[in-house]
């Protein structure tokens, strides 16, 4: 993966766990309030993670203005097949090619056992 940095929401699980798993890639994490007018300045793309389309208020509104704005966005359902899931999300990073990446979720995602497994198959 040859992102520069990642935007995470402060004072999110979810957040928290991608920050620790980034700290290996050598990766900047950059923590933001998920603020919808203000992301699209600083992001070139979103990867919203999601448990079987359940999304949360505030993922969903993000994602709608970050759509208006033409920003790149990736959904990842967790709970998917994980082969496909990584394989898709890989060719994803490969086409758009973000380097300032915001990658948000619910809390609850931190804890899916899915989730190192997803993070292991991510190329670079």
């Amino acid at each position: 993966m040859k992102v520069e940095a990642l935007y995470i929401i402060k004072n999110n699980g979810f957040g928290e766990a991608i920050s620790e798993w980034a700290e290996g890639k050598q990766i900047d994490v950059i923590p933001t309030k998920q603020k919808n007018n203000d992301l699209s300045v600083l992001v070139d793309a979103v990867v919203i993670f999601h448990e079987n389309h359940n999304f949360s208020k505030e993922d969903g509104l993000t994602h709608n203005s970050l759509l208006n704005k033409n920003i790149a966005i990736h959904k990842v359902d967790i709970n998917g097949t994980l082969a496909a899931t990584n394989s898709n999300f890989n060719l994803w990073l490969e086409r758009n090619q973000p380097k300032k990446l915001l990658i948000i979720g619910e809390k609850g995602i931190a804890q899916n056992m899915n989730l190192s497994k997803f993070l292991a198959g991510i190329e670079g």
